[in-house]
């Protein structure tokens, strides 16, 4: 009944054009940003003339990353607004898109990125748990908290260099996931660094496959 009642006394704002009535209206939808044609099949960054430095970028224990957008426009405002403004209601939105080309995936176990006991405290929920269980219901594939993560400090102010070296012996695997197709969720790629750091954990747990899904790739 409040849900309801709040909805109606104070709507949504559409992540696109910021109007009120919908978390997105039917023009924004039609203008998101898909990640374009050309990208790299295992990165899903531009690949460049010397080869994918995106590819480079990631662990080798980590199979591929998919995303369905960009992140800019209307999808970096969805992630951005989930974690830092209180948006814990554009997930049932974001899971959808996420979850809309999702039917040829095949795996054993869903697995979120966790955060770090510190900012699971401060924000007070863990954005890829909340995509990942939309995942998880799509895919048939149970939901599991495999990993932990070291309080660390931001990745946000780092260069590539300095995230690499911020992640290292950051996560741990805390389950038997000996032979296992896993497939992680997160709501943002950057470097691949925290990827590449989750995937490193689960294989020397002896996972068998590691792939990462994203809502949004930054390239």
């Amino acid at each position: 009944m409040w849900s309801w009642l709040l909805d109606e006394l104070f709507p949504p704002r559409c992540i696109g054009c910021a109007r009120r009535g919908l978390a997105l209206c039917g023009p924004c939808r039609a203008e998101l940003p898909y990640l374009p044609q050309g990208v790299c099949a295992r990165c899903a960054s531009h690949p460049g003339p010397h080869g994918c430095r995106g590819c480079r970028r990631l662990s080798p224990a980590l199979g591929w990353v998919r995303a369905p957008f960009a992140y800019a426009g209307a999808a970096r405002t969805a992630v951005l607004t989930l974690k830092f403004r209180s948006g814990r209601y554009l997930t049932p939105l974001m899971g959808e898109l996420l979850c809309d080309r999702l039917s040829e995936l095949q795996f054993d176990t869903v697995v979120p990125v966790p955060l770090s006991p510190e900012r699971q405290r401060l924000r007070g929920f863990n954005q890829a748990s909340l995509l990942a269980e939309h995942v998880s219901v799509r895919l048939n594939a149970p939901l599991m908290t495999a990993l932990s993560r070291a309080d660390r400090p931001s990745q946000r102010s780092l260069g590539e260099s300095g995230r690499l070296s911020n992640l290292r012996g950051a996560f741990t695997c805390c389950r038997d996931v000996g032979g296992e197709r896993i497939l992680l969720v997160d709501d943002v790629v950057t470097t691949g660094a925290t990827a590449s750091a989750c995937a490193d954990a689960l294989a020397h747990a002896g996972a068998s496959r590691i792939c990462v899904l994203a809502f949004a790739r930054d390239l």
